[in-house]
């Protein structure tokens, strides 16, 4: 902490006897002394300021009002404390002196232990507002360089995020490519089985060029399935949206994949959102195709609706429940790769789930009673 008494105060008066009064009385500071105006402003200004300036009013020439004025008007003495020294006692004279810049004032004759209770209060609350001032500007130098640190964080994730974007749209396109490089030959060996086919009446050739078919068939949905998937999680908004019938698209959906073996209970009501039809209605014949392939009976329920937020879907048929922690594995590609054991790509759920997001909506699944239920929940 400064010790007050290191201060120096700068003694204006035009009076000897004053002046040695007020010297004796502060003898303990550092002091300066100046008899008329012009010397006060003339140690004021040169070297180092003082902390204090105890400032008779009337004196001859330069009258302390004017000191006053000229101390606020330079840069280097604005902020030092004024107590004016006066036996000017009216209240024009007070009023006057705080007009100038002074911050205070003691009547002639003083008392000599007021006198030094006000001086030392001064220079207490200048060394604050000094303290203060100096952590306000190492407060504001912490803020610059925190602002430069933030602006160059933010500048490498935005170059991060380029970068992702970049690899993204590489990850995209090689997909791409390896979709079409990889549908190209399918094609070609589909063709050739179905050729095959339409010539071969050996019923042993014939069954291993039907299981060729399959197999084939079966790598053609799992190629076009993960090819979608990865252009829909690169999407960043939808395109091409129209007003959707929930109800509506969940009948194309049945009649999509009928199968005449399974009955569908349905309880529709009317409920609209927007999205793309076209991927909207694949992941509905994923979820049909699903009940049916996973259902212990061939009754199906499948009932439309909306709330406030959401325009849903659930169907709900009769199967084995699904262990909880399994459940969100379900909606990885691949997630429950182990558990299959037919026909089944593996990408099913999970594109139906990554168009779900793309909508901003949930995909849930539920156990209950020998039940399992799956919910589509569209953003209105």
């Amino acid at each position: 902490m400064e010790n007050l008494f290191d201060k120096t105060i700068l003694i204006v008066d035009d009076t000897p006897e004053n002046l040695d009064v007020l010297n004796g009385l502060l003898s303990e500071f550092n002091r300066k002394v100046a008899v008329n105006g012009e010397k006060a402003l003339q140690l004021a200004f040169s070297g180092t300021p003082p902390d204090l300036v105890l400032l008779d009013i009337m004196m001859p020439g330069m009258d302390g009002y004017e000191v006053c004025r000229q101390l606020r008007a330079n840069e280097k003495t604005k902020d030092i404390p004024v107590i004016f020294l006066t036996a000017k006692s009216t209240r024009d004279d007070i009023v006057k002196g705080f007009e100038v810049g002074g911050q205070d004032y003691v009547t002639k004759p003083f008392d000599h232990h007021e006198l030094l209770q006000r001086v030392k209060t001064h220079l207490e609350l200048k060394t604050q507002r000094e303290t203060l001032k100096r952590m306000n500007e190492v407060l504001d130098q912490k803020v610059k360089e925190r602002t430069l640190e933030l602006e160059e964080s933010n500048r490498k994730l935005s170059d991060a995020l380029e970068q992702l974007k970049g690899l993204d749209y590489a990850k995209s396109n090689f997909l791409k490519i390896i979709s079409h490089e990889v549908r190209t030959p399918i094609n070609g060996i589909m063709g050739s089985a179905y050729f095959l086919e339409e010539i071969i009446e050996d019923e042993e050739m014939a069954e291993f060029i039907e299981m060729l078919k399959i197999s084939v068939e079966r790598l053609n949905r799992l190629s076009n399935m993960a090819l979608e998937i990865t252009e829909i999680q690169t999407i960043t908004e939808l395109h091409s949206t129209e007003t959707i019938n929930m109800a509506e698209i969940v009948k194309d959906a049945i009649e999509i994949e009928n199968n005449p073996d399974y009955t569908f209970n349905t309880r529709f009501e009317d409920a609209l959102f927007y999205g793309e039809r076209d991927r909207v209605l694949k992941a509905l014949c994923e979820i049909v195709n699903n009940s049916v392939k996973f259902s212990k009976e061939h009754t199906i329920d499948v009932l439309t609706g909306a709330d406030e937020n959401y325009s849903w879907v659930s169907f709900t048929n009769t199967s084995d429940n699904i262990d909880e922690q399994k459940i969100s594995e379900l909606f990885k590609p691949f997630g429950l790769s182990g558990d299959h054991s037919d026909n089944h790509t593996g990408l099913g759920l999970a594109y139906v789930n990554a168009v779900v997001a793309l909508h901003n909506g949930k995909l849930e699944i539920k156990n209950s009673g020998g039940k399992t239920s799956v919910w589509l929940k569209f953003l209105k």
